[in-house]
């Protein structure tokens, strides 16, 4: 395990800063959620009862996600969490991965197609912001 998660995101929106989260000082993961087409990941810090991280990362649900659900937003955001805490072992920084923003769609296939065409990319969310409040 790495000693620092980086996040791609500052305390402001587009501010260009990287937050370094201490792996070791991470008491768990409070909760994750999605409303509004926002996922909200927060954070646990053991050094006081109410220190956190709160990372924001927009994402749409619903037909215009390509099938993207609340439920599968926060998925994503757990497995994103989780693959971060536990890659680049022996290392110093293991950077929190995107997430799907839109979901690919592939066109209805022919059974002799051969090929699977996509018609919408899938494209991933850039973090917006990561907040300390101690």
């Amino acid at each position: 395990m790495a000693n620092y998660l980086k996040v791609n995101a500052g305390p402001v929106a587009a501010d260009g800063i990287e937050t370094l989260i201490s792996i070791d000082k991470i008491a768990g993961i409070q909760s994750v959620v999605n409303a509004a087409n926002v996922t909200t990941i927060i954070i646990k810090m053991d050094s006081t009862a109410t220190s956190l991280y709160t990372i924001a990362v927009p994402g749409v649900t619903g037909g215009a996600g390509g099938g993207a659900t609340s439920a599968s937003r926060q998925l994503d955001a757990t497995n994103a969490i989780n693959a971060a805490l536990t890659a680049n072992p022996g290392g110093l920084v293991s950077t929190l991965g995107l997430l799907p923003a839109l979901l690919q769609v592939p066109a209805a296939q022919g059974v002799d197609s051969g090929r699977l065409v996509i018609t919408q990319p899938a494209t991933f969310a850039q973090y917006t912001t990561c907040i300390y409040t101690p």
